[in-house]
């Protein structure tokens, strides 16, 4: 980090505090990326007949997070400091030392735009929202990390409907050179929270997936086969890598369990015999539970519960799954997407299966299969999903859900409609009824996608992967009591994709 501090006589009448912080290369502090730096203000005194109660401030900036300062304020006696951005109220401030009067406060400053002068208004008092003393503060905040993009453009905007929460969601370029990111955006569409790194070549594996903001206000991702924590200054807290499993892949999903360990996915390889086509090597999916330290405890494989010659659209799929020790492409037979955890019950998203199976944890058990051919019936003016993402319990017991609508066996692709679902289950009667889906016009997103219910109840949906010749994803808040759903949506650049989507009322690190 780079620290400026200013040393301030308590004989100051008035005074006025420059606090500029250039973090990468300037003349004056040169300081590398990743380096950390400081350099004393000048001082500025007029005569005064009383004592100041603010003695120094000093501001730290970090090299992995431009958009977060902390500032450090030193008072001659016990008070209380208040800080506020002069020119953007997004800009949020939290005391990081506790409450109560105090001579030595550290605030962090959130929010921030990157590379920005930002001018600041410091108030100081012995009494708690009561400032005795006010003092312009300036600081310049570092350059962006890579792949920063300031705001998105809203494409639909009905501003007293729109939920305060924040969106989350990772953004890539793939198979092209690229940054892939994190970003979190208030409801205007500016970006609050980035992080991003560099890369020459966007794999598969290279992009953000599973994206979880902990209640620690840290971030729980998966990305290059590897389950990962970094908390919002951009430092890594946790990494558990597949290749400690003698594993090559982690994919798609990461749950935090009640325990405090961590449920992932990875692939699990057979050969199977199929009628006229003879042995083909198969890729099923492998459920793996590790503490945090990167014991493995629990694991759970598709081959071992279910049946291999109930085959779907997208076993032929064209993404390759290699089986690292025979190096085949092995066929694609379950394509797990998604879990939840619940009162000791895994609940797994099957793409290629078309089904949500419910787990015992302690016994590996399945309890049910939702979906076309499983375990429950349909109940009135309902239909089925299909090669679905991203299911969420609700507070009432139902359940939402990304319905990617392709793979049906009953209607070409052509007809499918993308949507965002919600059902009730009777478990007495194995009854699945649709009591909800959003009322946008016909569309389809055939890969991915996500549905998140927010703070005021609305839904925020993902659509993936939109367009044609260039694809772009779509962000879009739904009120599902209102006609038309919509009151908010963006589109992000063409040919990116975002693979996850979370609504929140915290910013990273709240």
């Amino acid at each position: 980090m780079a620290c400026l501090r200013s040393s301030l006589g308590v004989s100051l009448a008035s005074l006025l505090v420059l606090l500029a912080c250039q973090g990468r290369g300037s003349e004056d502090d040169e300081v590398g990326e990743g380096e950390s730096g400081s350099e004393t203000a000048g001082e500025s005194e007029t005569e005064t007949a009383g004592e100041e109660l603010l003695v120094d401030v000093a501001i730290e900036l970090h090299p992995n997070q431009p958009m977060v300062v902390d500032v450090h304020v030193q008072l001659s006696e016990p008070g209380f400091v208040t800080l506020t951005h002069l020119e953007d109220p997004g800009v949020k401030v939290a005391r990081l030392d506790g409450e109560g009067p105090a001579t030595d406060i550290w605030l962090r400053v959130r929010g921030l735009a990157p590379d920005t002068l930002h001018a600041l208004e410091l108030g100081v008092g012995t009494g708690e929202g009561a400032a005795s003393e006010v003092h312009p503060v300036e600081l310049t905040t570092n350059p962006p990390l890579p792949g920063y993009i300031e705001s998105f453009p809203l494409t639909l905007d009905v501003p007293a409907e729109v939920d305060d929460d924040y969106r989350f969601f990772d953004l890539s370029h793939y198979f092209a050179a690229g940054s892939p990111s994190l970003f979190m955006i208030d409801k205007t569409g500016r970006t609050r929270w980035h992080y991003g790194v560099d890369v020459d070549f966007v794999y598969l594996n290279e992009m953000w997936v599973g994206l979880k903001l902990r209640e620690d206000g840290s971030v729980l991702a998966l990305r290059t086969d590897a389950a990962l924590i970094y908390d919002e200054l951009g430092e890594e807290l946790m990494r558990v890598e597949a290749e400690q499993f003698d594993l090559t892949y982690f994919h798609h999903e990461i749950i935090e369990l009640p325990s405090g360990n961590f449920m992932t996915l990875t692939f699990s390889f057979q050969d199977v015999e199929y009628e006229g086509e003879g042995l083909l090597p198969v890729a099923g999916d492998r459920l793996l539970e590790f503490t945090p330290a990167g014991e493995l405890v629990w694991t759970w494989d598709t081959f071992d519960h279910l049946d291999p010659q109930r085959r779907r659209d997208g076993f032929y799929g064209s993404a390759p799954i290699i089986n690292p020790e025979t190096r085949e492409n092995a066929y694609d037979w379950t394509h797990a997407n998604g879990m939840l955890y619940r009162d000791g019950v895994i609940y797994v998203s099957f793409r290629h299966q078309d089904w949500i199976l419910a787990i015992e944890h302690a016994t590996g058990e399945i309890l049910w299969k939702l979906g076309d051919e499983g375990d429950f019936a349909l109940g009135p003016d309902s239909t089925w999903f299909f090669h679905q993402h991203s299911p969420e319990w609700q507070p009432d017991g139902s359940l939402l859900m990304y319905d990617n609508a392709v793979g049906n066996p009953d209607q070409e692709d052509s007809a499918a409609h993308s949507r965002a679902v919600r059902y009730v289950l009777d478990m007495e009667g194995m009854v699945a009824t649709q009591v909800w889906q959003d009322d946008d016009a016909k569309f389809v997103s055939s890969i991915a996608g996500d549905a998140d219910r927010t703070s005021l109840g609305h839904v925020l949906r993902l659509d993936s992967t939109m367009g044609g010749v260039m694809v772009y994803s779509r962000l879009r808040e739904l009120v599902p009591d209102r006609t038309p759903n919509a009151v908010w949506s963006l589109d992000l650049p063409p040919g990116m994709f975002a693979y996850r989507a979370v609504p929140t009322p915290r910013l990273v690190g709240e």
